[in-house]
Formats: structure tokens, sequence, C-alpha cells
């Protein structure tokens, strides 16, 4: 019997996460597991799938009263047992609760409680950790039972349930960080779309599967920014708002910091001039940010450890796009001024920076072939110079492999590869990477490459639109 499950929207390649939670509901021994991610990255219906047709109960607390909280999972549990009267006992707390339910449920059957939204028992109270620390401890530790917390706040799931100062710590026996889905996985909501469109897409969303159901199939990817993102009240038009109050206590001052790496503010130094903000300060907001994955920070490749040269962006394509075309147009949005075809005059030009990082975390998950199997993959910058393209590894016979590349949002004519050829053999020169001999592959990726093949048999990795889907 499965309680409150909600089966809502459609389910795609989750495979890996569904293959972890059942390993552990059949290890045969009481498991604790922690799954924890950004708002609308899919935990729910990670979870609610994966009590499909097992004993458990769902339970989404509510956020205002913790005795209705207690009611609430009283009156589920009463429903798995089929006993009315179980229902109507007076319970003073949840390690009562409990200890009454195993008092009545006498079932050897495996069962699951799965508490989705767990930061919002402890903003009720946060006495709560120790609670679930003494409910596992005393009662379900030693009984046939899947205890999964989930919750969408990372800080307080780091903080208040996996970290080291936390009561519950060293008491779970596993934990998954749920993550965005691949770039492909977008194809198996969008089968009508080429790849371009999917890129577009991918360029305003990422790959959030919450986000990706707001757009229609059914519609161009016009239609489909213009109704989702770019109408007062839409869902989207307010998400970023929204996500920043929900994770963070001062979010103005979040807001603020995006809008100024959104703007062009790259260095610590640069964002701290452009917004006010002590260093110190910054950089706290700044780890919050890397922390929750909407902003990153990176050297450049082939540079290990600390160095002046790091760079921030905002890594999350959906705050990316929000902060470069919604937040500033929001006065037009707001008069109901339909400034759909002034974005898309720049969104080509944007989509450039997005079709590097897509390519980027391609090479990086081996799903573009460079020649050997990449270690590291990233950007590199030097006064002035800078290489879209670098990835390092080892090959098999361990010499050291150099993987330099170009990447261009555009169709290349054999006239624009030579050129580009040219220019990457002369920016390898300038990159500094250990002192052994190494092997040097060069790359050009771009929309379309005229003479594609004949480059490839050169020598040359190329790669157009055609070989990004490719299994």
């Amino acid at each position: 019997m499965i309680v409150n499950q909600q089966f809502t929207g459609r389910f795609i390649n989750r495979d890996l996460e569904l293959g972890y939670l059942n390993s552990r509901y059949e290890s045969g021994k009481p498991e604790f597991i922690i799954i924890y991610g950004r708002r609308r990255i899919g935990k729910t219906r990670l979870i609610t799938e994966f009590l499909r047709e097992k004993t458990g109960i769902y339970f989404l607390p509510v956020e205002y009263n913790e005795s209705e909280n207690i009611s609430m999972l009283q009156q589920q549990m009463g429903t798995i047992l089929e006993e009315d009267s179980f229902m109507k006992m007076r319970i003073g707390g949840f390690e009562e609760l409990f200890d009454e339910f195993f008092r009545w449920y006498r079932d050897e059957e495996r069962i699951i409680f799965a508490i989705d939204e767990f930061p919002y028992l402890i903003k009720l109270n946060r006495g709560i950790p120790s609670f679930f620390q003494r409910i596992w401890d005393l009662n379900l530790s030693k009984r046939n039972v899947m205890l999964i917390l989930s919750g969408s706040s990372i800080g307080m799931m780091e903080t208040e349930v996996l970290g080291y100062k936390s009561p519950l710590y060293g008491r779970r026996s596993g934990q998954w960080r749920l993550d965005k889905l691949n770039f492909e996985h977008l194809a198996d909501f969008f089968p009508k779309y080429t790849t371009d469109e999917l890129i577009r897409v991918y360029g305003c969303m990422d790959s959030i599967p919450e986000y990706i159901l707001k757009f229609s199939p059914d519609l161009d990817f016009r239609e489909n920014l213009r109704t989702n993102f770019l109408s007062k009240g839409s869902f989207l038009y307010e998400e970023a708002d929204i996500l920043l109050r929900q994770e963070f206590r001062e979010p103005r001052n979040y807001m603020f910091i995006l809008k100024t790496i959104a703007e062009g503010s790259r260095k610590l130094s640069e964002i701290a001039n452009a917004t006010g903000i002590d260093k110190g300060a910054l950089s706290r907001y700044l780890h919050n940010l890397r922390r929750v994955g909407i902003v990153d920070s990176k050297l450049p490749a082939t540079v290990a450890g600390k160095s002046k040269r790091s760079l921030y962006k905002i890594k999350d394509n959906y705050f990316k796009f929000y902060f470069r075309f919604v937040l500033p147009n929001k006065n037009n949005i707001e008069a109901e001024i339909d400034i759909t075809p002034k974005i898309e005059k720049e969104y080509d030009q944007y989509l450039g920076f997005v079709f590097e990082d897509l390519v980027r975390d391609l090479i990086r998950r081996r799903r573009l072939d460079i020649g050997f199997l990449p270690d590291d993959c990233g950007a590199w910058w030097h006064r002035g110079d800078e290489i879209d393209i670098v990835a390092t590894g080892a090959d098999t016979d361990g010499a050291m492999q150099l993987f330099i590349g170009e990447v261009k949002w555009s169709n290349l004519s054999r006239h624009d590869v030579a050129r580009i050829l040219d220019d990457l053999q002369r920016k390898s020169d300038l990159v500094r990477w250990h002192n052994d001999v190494r092997r040097e592959y060069y790359g050009i990726i771009a929309k379309r490459i005229e003479d594609k093949e004949t480059l490839r048999s050169g020598g040359v990795y190329a790669f157009d639109l055609g070989d990004i889907l490719k299994p």
C-alpha cells in the first residue's frame, strides 16, 4: 500500500537514481537515505516513482504548524494500518507517533517512510533533527524500514542533516544529491525539435525537469519562450526571485551579485567594486551561490590551486537567461509589451557562450571523441589570449595529451576553418602544461562545418550539430 503519492508529469531518465534507491531497498537492512538538490530538480518525482508498488508513506509537511504535521502523518499511518482507532489517538510528538505505529504494525514486509522537504519541519522546530535521531536510534534502526529524508534547501540539508554538528550525523546509510538531467535527455521531451532548437531550449532553462515540463513540445521555441518566460504571471517569469528568497536570508544581495556577474563583472574585485559589498562578505555570498549550483568559479585549464586569474560566471542557464534577458526587460513585460523579437536578435550571440559550456560538458562526459579520455576540460586564458576548449589527459602508453579546440555558434566555411586552425596552433605554444613531451590534438566545433569529413581525414577533430546527439 502506498499512501499520498502524487504521480504527475513525465518521468524520464532517472535510471541511475532509481537503481540506487532500489538497491538500498533490497539490501535487507534498515536504511536511512538522504536525498537533496535544488528546487524543481525532480526529487519528489523520483521518490514517488520509487514508491510505486511498494508499501510506504510519502509525506510532505506543511510549513505553518508542527501539530498539524503530526496529525497528517498519523492519518497516513492509520491508512497503512487500516485502523480508524489509531487515527483518533492523542499523539504528543513524532517520537511517540512512530512508537505507537510500530505497536500496531505487525506486518514483516519492508516499509518506507519518505519525508519530503524535511527542512520545513526544522524551520518549525529546531529540535527536529534530535527527535529524528532518537526515532532512528531507538526504533527504526532495529526494524525492516527504509527512511528517506529529502530537501530542497541545500544549505539546511548540508548543515542540519548532513553536517558534522547535526544530531543526525553518522546515522545515514547513504545520500544522493540529485542533479539536473543531461542535455541529450531534452530530445525525449521534445521529439520534434532539431538539435539547434534543443540548444535554444537548453540556453534558457538548462535541463531542469520542472522547467522543461512547462514548455509544450507541440509549440515552437519562440512561442514557448513568449508564453512561459516573457509574459507577466507565467511560471518562469518570477521563478528566480522565488528561488533566491526561499534559499537565502538576504535575497536582495544575491540578486545584486548575480545581476553584476551577468553584466560582465567576473573577478572578485570587479564584483566587489560594482556591488559595494565587502570582499569577505562577498566571498561568503559567492560560496553559497556555488554550493547550490547557480554560480561557478573557474581557473584557466592547466592552472591548479588558488589564483587571481579565477573568474566567476553564472553556471545555471535558467539564471543566466533570467539576468541577461528577463530582469533588464521587466518594465516592458509588466506593460505587456512583447519583447520576444528583441531577444531573438540577441539570442544567438548569447548562445555562443552556452554552446561553449555545453561542448565542454560533452567532452568532460566523453560524449565527443577527442582522441583520448580527458581527465579535465575547461577554457584557457592568459594576457588577452583565449582558447575555448583545453582538455588534458594521458594516453594508454602514459604520454601526456592536450586537446585544443575552438567553438563557434555559426556555420564555418573552409576559409573560416583554415583561419581558426592557424590561430589555435599559435595559441597552443602559449599553453604551459608539464615539461613532458606532449601530443597535441586540434578540434573545431560549430553549427555546421564545410567539408567536415575532409578535415577529419586530415587529423582535425571536427564536430557539428549532427554529432551532438549521437550515442
